[in-house]
């Protein structure tokens, strides 16, 4: 199905009649999906589709102003509280507001938002959340006591208590339910448990990055090309660990033949919509050099072409794993991230828009670019989010830091369309709040935590500790159906809430652990150095004599200068009790 088709969705519009409401709701039976489950996971037992309605452990349809519930896990808050085919009218004494979708397909304005917002204030409370509810004609108040989690601070993801105990519990969730997972979760969990101070979580971490570190082939599609170089990426930068870098140079060279590049022979001129010479569409695709599709362009005119063309997602994806490698000292053709740098140029408006694909010049038919770009029209916050992030990385590149800002006013002004990953609503959501946390924008971060703080309560599961995406309406929108979506979701989830401590680039962080100790070698003297001492592997079985040189209490770094005048970076808990005791008590001493 071509990028072609997303105007479709506007058709999709159903009106509804509501007594006293001049409001419609935007297809009330969610597209078939309230009744069609998911396969995989914890949630398979769930008959479809339905809105998480937070810890409280129930889920159910969403009518214009009121959730209908539909299943009640056990042993959950609701459980014996709730009853099938409740209508939950109301949360502490308040009527929800009707449902808009404020950000068109998206948007939680109504029943979710109010209902999320109901549930922080609970749980900055006494944790009982008193809902009204409608059940077989009659109205009562039922009462579902939650966790006294407190409330996410005004700094969120910063300095907020709340945040520290759900990410905590959401680390632990992806390390005790491991897999069931597509390159993007797979990404934004290993990111997130390389930011973490915990050591069980940071060595999990650093498990999932090696995991990771194996070449592709030629076929493979680029989304996945660019989320493992991003991640070995920043492994590396953390780490200074050196053997995923023979992996990332061929990452790179699967990514230079991945991007597409003129001669462009896509589309066909008799095989548009509106009739076209073949010269004057080659003009149009032409511009779309430097992009990167779902499968390498190569792979896509081997089998006769069709298919997507390129996106800005995966290019963006292409983007930031190039920043990340030229960090790490991998050598790479530098035209190719130059072309895709224009490919994302062409594809932003004046107003901060960032295309889906490359319709700045074949929709329907040629269209001009230059007339294009020059929209003001404010609309998909999440692939601002992205772009942000590929500029920030980018340096002190011409233009990045003008685009950086527009990307970061687009978002203030369409951040209500955040969820709108089109195929997956998830990727969307975690981007886009990425792209904001990243940035140094604390007005934008705190009217979007103000926004999205009911989305985070009411995608948490019962118990509090995974997460589940809430529904959208967007037509290819497949998230809930993607292998394990509680994994999936909760990664996405974890990955915010890391922006707490940040500690890798893609994060804000300009320096890494690895970094500053690199720094440390090229300028600490010889003399410095630690004792000489024999240092053991964890069952004493080995050992090998070097001097300390850096232990990084965070990272786990420990490098030591052997007696052959070689570094060696070692893993902290690779070392014998002694070991790690003498390090620690070097650590203190330096502090």
């Amino acid at each position: 199905m071509s990028f072609l088709r997303r105007g479709v969705l506007a058709s999709w519009v159903v009106c509804v009649g509501f007594s006293g409401s001049a409001f419609a709701l935007k297809d009330p039976d969610n597209q078939g999906r309230w009744n069609k489950p998911c396969t995989t996971g914890p949630d398979a037992v769930v008959p479809g589709f339905l809105v998480n309605m937070g810890p409280t452990g129930a889920r159910g349809t969403l009518t214009e102003r009121s959730f209908v519930v539909k299943y009640i896990f056990e042993k959950s808050p609701a459980a014996g509280v709730l009853e099938i085919d409740d209508e939950i009218y109301g949360a502490n004494g308040k009527r929800f507001s009707a449902h808009t979708f404020g950000g068109g397909a998206h948007g939680i304005e109504g029943p979710i938002q109010d209902m999320g917002l109901a549930i922080e204030d609970s749980e900055g409370e006494d944790g009982v959340l008193s809902l009204m509810v409608e059940r077989a004609g009659r109205k009562i108040e039922v009462d579902v006591q939650l966790e006294k989690l407190g409330r996410f601070a005004d700094t969120f993801p910063v300095d907020c208590e709340k945040t520290k105990i759900l990410k905590a519990r959401a680390y632990e969730y992806l390390m005790e339910h491991p897999g069931g997972i597509d390159s993007q979760a797979r990404c934004v969990a290993t990111l997130a448990m390389l930011s973490s101070d915990d050591r069980k979580v940071f060595k999990a971490g650093q498990e999932m990055a090696l995991a990771w570190n194996k070449p592709y082939n030629k076929t493979t599609w680029s989304w996945h090309l660019g989320f493992q170089g991003i991640v070995l990426g920043e492994y590396h930068l953390l780490t200074g660990d050196r053997k995923v870098l023979d992996t990332m140079e061929s990452t790179f060279e699967l990514m230079e033949g991945a991007q597409w590049k003129t001669p462009i022979n896509h589309y066909q001129a008799e095989k548009m919509k509106n009739p076209v010479s073949q010269s004057v569409l080659d003009k149009h695709q032409a511009l779309y050099e430097g992009g990167f599709g779902h499968a390498p362009y190569q792979f896509i005119v081997g089998r006769g072409g069709g298919g997507y063309g390129p996106m800005q997602w995966p290019t963006c994806l292409a983007l930031m794993a190039w920043s990340l490698g030229s960090e790490c000292g991998v050598e790479f053709d530098p035209e190719g991230p130059e072309r895709s740098y224009r490919f994302l140029d062409y594809g932003t408006t004046d107003g901060g828009k960032v295309a889906y694909g490359g319709e700045f010049t074949l929709n329907n038919g040629p269209v001009d670019p230059a007339k294009w770009k020059t929209s003001q029209s404010h609309k998909f916050s999440h692939k601002s989010g992205l772009a942000y992030l590929v500029h920030m990385l980018a340096g002190e590149r011409s233009g990045s830091e003008r685009a950086m800002k527009l990307h970061l006013t687009n978002i203030e002004a369409a951040y209500k369309d955040m969820p709108d990953g089109h195929a997956c609503a998830m990727m969307g959501m975690t981007w886009g709040l990425a792209g904001v946390y990243a940035s140094d924008d604390q007005k934008l971060k705190k009217k979007i935590t103000n926004y999205y703080k009911a989305w985070l309560n009411m995608a948490r599961c019962h118990g509090s500790d995974s997460y589940v995406i809430l529904p959208g309406r967007d037509y290819a929108d497949s998230s809930y159906y993607r292998k394990n979506i509680r994994n999936h979701t909760t990664a996405a989830v974890a990955f915010i809430y890391s922006f707490s401590i940040p500690k890798c680039r893609i994060q804000g962080v300009k320096d890494s652990a690895a970094m500053l100790a690199e720094e440390s070698l090229a300028t600490e003297p010889e003399a410095d150095a630690g004792e000489l001492r024999k240092f053991y592997n964890a069952d004493r079985t080995k050992s090998f004599e070097g001097r300390l040189l850096i232990f990084e209490p965070h990272s786990g770094i420990v490098r030591v200068r052997l007696k052959n005048g070689k570094t060696s970076d070692l893993d902290f808990l690779a070392l014998s009790k002694e070991d790690r005791e003498y390090l620690k008590e070097q650590a203190q001493k330096t502090q």
